[in-house]
């Protein structure tokens, strides 16, 4: 009476299965985007003043190979600098002057790690020569550079040398302002200036661009004392405790007193 229906299902289109290695490679790539991940969020913020670029930049590359952890550096005046240290919670450490970073108002410091002594000197271009500090007073001297006082520590002990030396009068409306050491170097090596007062880390950098510099008698600007500050309340952060370490060894010593430290 009825007849039975029925019904054929259309047979499912066949999916090959992708090829082991895709497989082997989707999977390399996962794990890989979870250690770039896993790195990053141990890396290392440091901050500094851009007169210690150099010296900071390489104790971060040496420090990467004996600990493996990844440096993320931050260099500027230090105005910029500690801005940057209050902004971010990731800065750990920032390299500066003991006075400067005590004194700071932006952020507050735990402790501080030694990392040497600062010398000013005074830097000609290439064409001069100058026989002693004193010199820079002859007339022939129009553009003398100095690196803000209020932001660079080199910048502070120029001019108390300039005070001290009983120049600072005589001088004054020759003396050319900007904001850090390496600014001062370039406008030296470029001839842009007659004289100009940086630290004896950039002096050592830029010396065979430059015609030559003369430390400064160290009576006549109060101690330099390079620090490494490690900001209050991130001392638990990742590889503070290891740089802390690294900072001790003949390694990093050598780096810094390679850069007049």
């Amino acid at each position: 009476m009825f007849q039975a229906l029925t019904f054929r299902l259309a047979p499912r289109p066949f999916l090959p299965r992708p090829p082991a290695w895709r497989l082997w490679l989707a999977a390399l790539l996962l794990c890989a985007g979870c250690v770039v991940q896993a790195i990053a969020a141990d890396s290392l913020m440091i901050a500094a003043g851009a007169g210690y670029k150099r010296p900071v930049g390489e104790l971060a590359a040496a420090f990467e190979r004996a600990s493996g952890r990844k440096v993320e550096p931050f260099f500027g005046n230090m105005g910029q600098v500690l801005s940057q240290a209050a902004q971010s919670d990731k800065v750990a450490v920032v390299f500066g002057d003991l006075a400067f970073l005590e004194g700071a108002t932006q952020v507050g410091f735990a402790r501080f790690l030694p990392a040497g002594t600062g010398k000013l000197v005074l830097a000609w271009p290439t064409g001069r020569q100058v026989a002693s500090a004193a010199a820079i007073a002859d007339p022939s001297f129009a553009r003398i550079a100095l690196p803000d006082v209020r932001h660079a520590v080199y910048g502070k002990a120029g001019s108390e040398f300039l005070q001290h030396s009983g120049l600072a009068d005589r001088l004054k409306e020759r003396l050319v302002t900007v904001a850090t050491v390496p600014q001062v170097s370039a406008y030296l090596v470029s001839g842009e200036v007659d004289a100009g007062f940086i630290n004896l880390t950039d002096a050592l950098g830029v010396r065979d661009r430059i015609g030559g510099y003369i430390e400064i008698d160290p009576a006549l600007y109060g101690e330099i004392r390079i620090v490494g500050g490690v900001v209050a309340g991130r001392e638990s952060l990742p590889g503070v405790g290891e740089l802390a370490a690294f900072l001790q060894t003949a390694e990093a010593r050598a780096i810094l007193a390679k850069h007049g430290l």
